[in-house]
C-alpha cells in the first residue's frame, strides 16, 4: 500500500484506510463524478467496514481482500453520479454503480493480471448488493464486510448487531474526518429524484419508500400519486395479475 495516502488516520479507531494507485484513482475519480457529501459518505463507509473486518467475529478470522472491500465501499454510490451520461434509464442505481465500478476497474486494473473476473465479480456483487443486507451477509466477507459498512453509516453505535464495533467515540471520529455536507438532504433529493425520473427501478426496493415519504421534488409534491403508482406496480398485485392472465392456456 502506498505511503502517499490521500486518507487521513483514525487515530480512535486506530484505522487508516489502506491506500495505492488504484485505490487513489478511484478515490479521485468518485470525486469528479459525485457530490462531496457522497464522497464523504463512501469514505465513512470504508471505515466502518474496517472495522467490522478488524473486530467482528465472522470477519476477523476470514482471509479479506482488503482492496476489493476499500474500492467497493468507496465506489458503491456511482449510481448517483452528478455526471449523468454514466448513468443508465432503465438500471437499478445500484447496478449503474456495479457497472460503473466494473468498467472503471477493467479500464485501470484488469491488464496488471491481479484483478482477474472473480475479483471484478466480487467488487460488482458487494455493490450491488449493498441495500440488500439480507442477500448480501450469506455472500463473501468481503460483501458481507461492505454492506455493514454502508448500514452503519445509517445506524452507527444503534446498529443492532451483537458485537457492534462501532462505539460513540469512534463514530465521532470517523464522522468528524469526514463530515457529513448535507447528506441526509441530498439522499432524500437523489432517491426522490429516482422515482421521479427512473420509476420502473425503485418498485422493487427500498427507493420508492422515500417517493411514498417525500414525494417526487422531495417535499411532498406528486406523494399521492406516487402511492397510487407503486400500488399498480406492487409485485404481488403484478404475479397474480399474471397468473390470472394466463389461465386461458393452462391445462
Amino acid at each position: 500500500m502506498s505511503s502517499s495516502s490521500p486518507f487521513p488516520s483514525l487515530p480512535v479507531c486506530q484505522i487508516t484506510i489502506p491506500s495505492n494507485d488504484l485505490i487513489n484513482a478511484a478515490y479521485f475519480y468518485t470525486k469528479e463524478h459525485t457530490s462531496e457529501a457522497t464522497v464523504n459518505h463512501c469514505l465513512r463507509c470504508a471505515a466502518f467496514s474496517l472495522l467490522f473486518i478488524r473486530e467482528f467475529p465472522p470477519l476477523a478470522s476470514a482471509p479479506i481482500d482488503l482492496e476489493a472491500v476499500v474500492l467497493s465501499s468507496l465506489m458503491h454510490d456511482m449510481g448517483w453520479s452528478t455526471t449523468k451520461s454514466l448513468l443508465s434509464t432503465d438500471k437499478r442505481f445500484e447496478v449503474d454503480g456495479a457497472n460503473i465500478a466494473r468498467d472503471f476497474i477493467s479500464r485501470n486494473a484488469a491488464e496488471s493480471g491481479k484483478w482477474d473476473a472473480h475479483r471484478i465479480q466480487l467488487l460488482w456483487d458487494a455493490i450491488a448488493l449493498h441495500t440488500t443486507p439480507s442477500i448480501a451477509q450469506h455472500k463473501q466477507p468481503e460483501v458481507v464486510a461492505v454492506a455493514l459498512g454502508i448500514l452503519a453509516d445509517f445506524l452507527g453505535p444503534n446498529l443492532p448487531l451483537p458485537g457492534n464495533p462501532i462505539t460513540v467515540e469512534r463514530y465521532k471520529e470517523i464522522v468528524g474526518a469526514f463530515p457529513r455536507a448535507g447528506f441526509s438532504d441530498e439522499l432524500v433529493d437523489t432517491l426522490c429524484g429516482l422515482c421521479r425520473d427512473k420509476p420502473q427501478t425503485t418498485f422493487e426496493n427500498f427507493v420508492s419508500g422515500f417517493g411514498k415519504t417525500y414525494g417526487l421534488d422531495g417535499k411532498g409534491g406528486g406523494k399521492e400519486e406516487w402511492i397510487k403508482t407503486c400500488e399498480d406496480n406492487e409485485i404481488t398485485k403484478r404475479l397474480m395479475g399474471g397468473l390470472q392472465a394466463c389461465k386461458q392456456w393452462d391445462d
